[in-house]
């Protein structure tokens, strides 16, 4: 670590636009949620599974970058409580720094797919309580139970990071029979089966007989938002909107889930810029 390392305690994330457009948009409605609740009779939560440490570094530049969980710390009003995870020891020490003085702000150290579900489940369809959820993995490392566990409450809403390079790179080779055995279990736990095998791949007539061919990752993101809906109860999601490089390539696919049409619009109006290649 260089010395702007030991200043912050960990090794900072590196990131590229895409990220910035991210943590803007997730900060945009976050602070919209706030207003719009605040006379609310319910108190409001905000909850991250993969903070990071608060700070981030710019590709190129290096110039440091606030990320989400710190900036959603610093929005008036208030919520009543944040429930802020990372694996990182380093990490999560910072958040635990950027919550001082706030007893309602609880930073874990630890794997998210264990941590959430008991936060989530704190929140089942309770009429005093509504929660902001930003899942936000870099690589496929999210379980479905969670998603599951998020959408049967009834009270929780938020933005879900599907992390399609890692998906293209390291799961949906063109030939399924030489899938990797770890890619394929990461995958199968993030969908929560292994149905994604029949979306990914469908059979094709050829000269020599039907074969498996690999289908176009629109195809996939469309089953998993079904998924959210049908299966994890999520009463909206939005259209994934295609984090790129800038090459061009997509990263990441950014969705919102939530219970409530009224959510989804003012969420499509923070995105709606985004889509059309405006911010």
């Amino acid at each position: 670590m260089g010395d702007g390392d030991d200043d912050l305690g960990f090794k900072p994330d590196e990131i590229g636009r895409w990220s910035e457009r991210k943590i803007e948009i997730v900060t945009k409605y976050a602070a919209a949620y706030a207003t719009a609740l605040k006379n609310q009779p319910f108190r409001r939560f905000y909850i991250d599974g993969f903070t990071g440490g608060g700070v981030a570094v710019r590709k190129d530049t290096k110039d440091q970058v606030v990320t989400t969980a710190r900036r959603i710390l610093a929005i008036e009003p208030a919520f009543d409580g944040y429930h802020l995870v990372d694996f990182d020891v380093g990490k999560s020490a910072a958040m635990r720094l950027a919550c001082a003085g706030r007893e309602q702000a609880v930073a874990y150290c630890g794997d998210a797919n264990e941590i959430l579900p008991p936060i989530f489940e704190s929140m089942r369809r309770s009429e005093s309580k509504r929660a902001l959820c930003f899942l936000d993995p870099y690589k496929i490392l999210l379980s479905w139970r969670v998603l599951e566990s998020a959408g049967r409450m009834g009270t929780i809403e938020g933005f879900i990071n599907f992390p399609t390079h890692d998906v293209q790179r390291n799961v949906l080779t063109k030939d399924p029979s030489k899938i990797p055995p770890t890619g394929a279990a990461r995958m199968t736990a993030m969908w929560g089966d292994d149905s994604w095998r029949q979306v990914a791949y469908a059979p094709q007539a050829t000269l020599f007989g039907d074969v498996e061919e690999k289908q176009s990752i629109d195809a996939l993101l469309v089953a998993f938002a079904a998924r959210l809906k049908t299966v994890a109860s999520f009463g909206h999601v939005s259209k994934p909107l295609a984090m790129r490089n800038n090459e061009g390539a997509i990263v990441y696919h950014l969705l919102f889930v939530t219970q409530h049409p009224l959510a989804l619009k003012i969420a499509n109006g923070v995105l709606k810029p985004y889509h059309q290649g405006r911010a």
